[in-house]
């Protein structure tokens, strides 16, 4: 693998449109426009940071006749695909392609398969900006924003102090740094719903020795409820061995493992979660890889011992940089929900066309991750990757305008890539009409101008049509549980079933009402008062089930701490505070009667959002 990344050095350095890395304060010239130390450069369209989305924005606002500089800290360009090694596609083709048009090229280019080679994947996207013509500078120092008037006007690039003027200006880097920095306005992680979380990261490793063969071999004489695998992937729960893996180190899980094959032979696994690090430090996330790294030998070695073809595998290294899921999430214009998701909203205004699941990495050590529901498809619009408050710029990636929930579906890079091949093209857009960026994301004319031009390319924009939500739209409990998830606090699962007609227990009664407080009302310690309140009275038995009697009590103490007191703690001072819709329940209570009380609580009185 040392010799895979240093050929690739090797080819980026030499490439046509490659220049030297500049050391900051240095004289090497970062590109044919490089002023000079100093000096100023002008574009129309600036693109900073070179993960998929920003390189496929970069090359569709050129291929649109933009004028377009590519900015990047990086030497190797690629992202997340090839830094970070997620040689594993998330993407939607069923019924169809979900997303075309420059995905679709990219895609082909490195063989149209559910994995791809990392150094293949780098070469394809060196490829398309090469024929799009962009300008790309590499190995940047330090980049601030040039501000006027609450107007983006560009960048300011290191030591040297390079100016570049731009009309508009795209932030593709992975934690929307720049636009951070230029005022636009973001949140972290779950921190609006109350949650101080966020998913876990990544670091992907790398492994020699496996006979592919001999895996397919075991995965097939074991059946699928092992594991899956088609052609250069394989990915499952592998009977169990993952999830017995013991970490030798805190902050370290094995999950299910993603198995991705490179064309060298080795093999990409996506399955080490690291939790605790700040996204925002670098040297949290220095920390994190050396972290994964040392974890990684034990993993392997646990692996040699339980997976057929992995006895002979050995660690060859590691991603050079973590898979950081979530960070930053733009308040936008417009953002995007988890009620658009599951409601397959599409509407006259998409420019891209979403699909996956919206499913979630764990977000603690001590949860498994959430699939919250499935989509047929939704629309992504443009005014998710923009701000009121700073005119002039976009946000592309996974730090664009979707809410924590909605995220878990919006994050997979295929559908960025789709997004930001939107931003490009309005980008430029908004250059040769000469109009601000708000103007083309907020004017019917001018939008439907950017639709036809990404017809026009291939891309895939939704049908705009009524269809029904997922789910059991007709039970008495749907509403209550679409008020629920919509908070992460229901889950549908793959099959969007959520399971409404099963009996609930007491003890998740509390935690349910307690994570309604957080998530709704901001307020962190009910969950535990709750919790011990159940458990006094139940006498102890976590498996107690939910009575009527007992969901009442604890919907009123609930109510007090949050809003109001009922006039009672029973079913008809609760039902007559407007906690309960429905006539006590005889025996146990399920789990669509406690979605309806709790969906009853955290709609009631003044709600944080």
């Amino acid at each position: 693998m040392a010799l895979r990344v240093a050929l690739a050095t090797l080819l980026v350095t030499l490439a046509a449109h490659g220049a030297a890395q500049a050391p900051a304060g240095g004289s090497s010239r970062l590109g044919p426009s490089d002023p000079g130390a100093g000096g100023t450069a002008y574009f129309d369209v600036v693109v900073y940071g070179s993960e998929p989305e920003g390189i496929v924005a970069a090359v569709a606002a050129a291929e649109e006749g933009a004028r377009t500089l590519l900015v990047t800290g990086d030497v190797r360009l690629g992202g997340l695909f090839v830094l970070g090694e997620l040689n594993m596609l998330d993407m939607r083709t069923q019924p169809f392609n979900y997303q075309r048009g420059l995905f679709e090229r990219w895609w082909r280019l490195v063989g149209a398969h559910d994995a791809f080679d990392v150094l293949r994947a780098e070469r394809a996207f060196e490829r398309l900006l090469d024929e799009a013509g962009v300008e790309v500078w590499r190995g940047v120092g330090s980049v601030a924003p040039r501000l006027e008037s609450g107007r983006l006007r560009g960048l300011t690039l290191g030591a040297r102090r390079v100016a570049v003027n731009a009309l508009q200006v795209i932030d593709a880097s992975a934690n929307a740094d720049l636009a951070a920095a230029a005022g636009a306005p973001f949140d972290f992680g779950w921190e609006r719903f109350g949650v101080d979380q966020r998913q876990a990261d990544t670091l992907v490793l790398n492994v020699g020795g496996v006979d592919w063969a001999a895996l397919r071999r075991g995965i097939a004489a074991r059946g699928r409820s092992y594991a899956s695998m088609r052609d250069t992937v394989a990915w499952g729960h592998f009977g169990g061995v993952p999830a017995a893996y013991v970490a030798t180190r805190e902050g370290t899980r094995l999950r299910g493992l993603n198995l991705g094959l490179q064309e060298d032979g080795s093999v990409l696994i996506n399955a080490l979660l690291l939790y605790g690090l700040d996204p925002l430090d670098p040297s949290s996330l220095d920390a994190g890889r050396d972290k994964g790294l040392a974890e990684g030998e034990a993993i392997v070695a646990y692996l040699r011992e339980h997976l057929p073809g992995f006895e002979r595998a050995r660690l060859a290294g590691a991603a050079q940089e973590l898979y950081v899921r979530e960070a930053r999430h733009l308040l936008a214009d417009c953002v995007l929900s988890a009620d658009d998701v599951l409601s397959n909203r599409v509407t006259p205004h998409d420019v891209a066309a979403g699909g996956y699941p919206l499913d979630a990495q764990s977000l603690t050590p001590q949860d498994a991750g959430f699939v919250w529901g499935a989509p047929d498809i939704y629309g992504g619009r443009l005014c998710m990757l923009v701000s009121s408050q700073v005119e002039g710029l976009w946000v592309v990636g996974k730090s664009a305008g979707y809410d924590p929930v909605a995220f878990a579906s919006a994050r997979v890079v295929p559908f960025g890539m789709a997004m930001a091949e939107a931003a490009g093209v309005a980008a430029a857009a908004a250059v040769r009409l000469e109009l601000p960026a708000h103007d083309v994301v907020h004017d019917d004319e001018h939008l439907q101008l950017v639709r036809r031009r990404l017809t026009a390319r291939g891309a895939l924009l939704p049908e705009v049509r009524e269809r029904p939500p997922v789910g059991p739209t007709r039970h008495p409990a749907y509403s209550a549980f679409r008020v629920l998830v919509a908070r992460g606090l229901a889950v549908g699962g793959y099959d969007n079933d959520p399971k409404l007609d099963t009996p609930m227990t007491s003890l998740s009664f509390a935690y349910l009402l307690g994570h309604v407080g957080t998530r709704f009302y901001f307020h962190r310690d009910l969950a535990s008062r709750l919790v011990a309140a159940t458990l006094e009275l139940t006498g102890g038995d976590a498996a107690a089930p939910l009575t009527a009697s007992l969901a009442a009590r604890l919907l009123a103490e609930a109510a007090c701490v949050m809003s109001h007191c009922p006039d009672g703690d029973d079913w008809p001072a609760v039902r007559a505070a407007g906690l309960a819709d429905f006539d006590p329940p005889h025996g146990t209570l399920t789990r669509g009667d406690a979605y309806r009380l709790a969906a009853a609580l955290a709609t009631r009185g003044r709600q944080r959002r």
